[in-house]
């Protein structure tokens, strides 16, 4: 716990370059296709991957904001789940008008998801309430 304490610039610095890299990579035309193939059928993996960018965003974010008990304030934490879900859905909106990115609705679940999650899962193991 001393390490996060003591590093909550580092924190703040991980979640705006998380930020940043979440733009960059949502807004370039032609995005990477993640797919895997298996037994003759194609199984996309992008779905998978936008939960754990969101999640990995959330506890990013809860790392940064927690106090020495690990608590994280509930208006920080609902002010993050509605700005980041918001941020999600225009970023998905805005791939419909990008060369070779669309609007998909599951992606969007799969980043509101993530983010939810990530938020829960540290409060849950630390039996804290929100």
């Amino acid at each position: 716990m001393e390490f996060i304490l003591k590093n909550k610039k580092l924190f703040a610095l991980a979640f705006w370059v998380w930020v940043s890299i979440i733009l960059y990579f949502s807004l370039t035309p032609n995005g990477p296709k993640l797919k895997i193939d298996l037994n003759d059928k194609t199984y996309r993996l992008d779905y998978i991957f936008h939960f754990v960018v969101y999640f990995g965003l959330a506890i990013i974010y809860t790392l940064w904001k927690a106090d020495k008990y690990f608590n994280v304030k509930s208006a920080l934490l609902i002010y993050f789940l509605i700005i980041g879900i918001a941020l999600s859905g225009i970023i998905e909106y805005s791939q419909s008008f990008i060369p070779g990115r669309t609007f998909n609705p599951i992606d969007f679940y799969a980043n509101t998801a993530g983010i939810i999650i990530g938020i829960l899962i540290p409060k849950l193991l630390l039996k804290q309430t929100i």
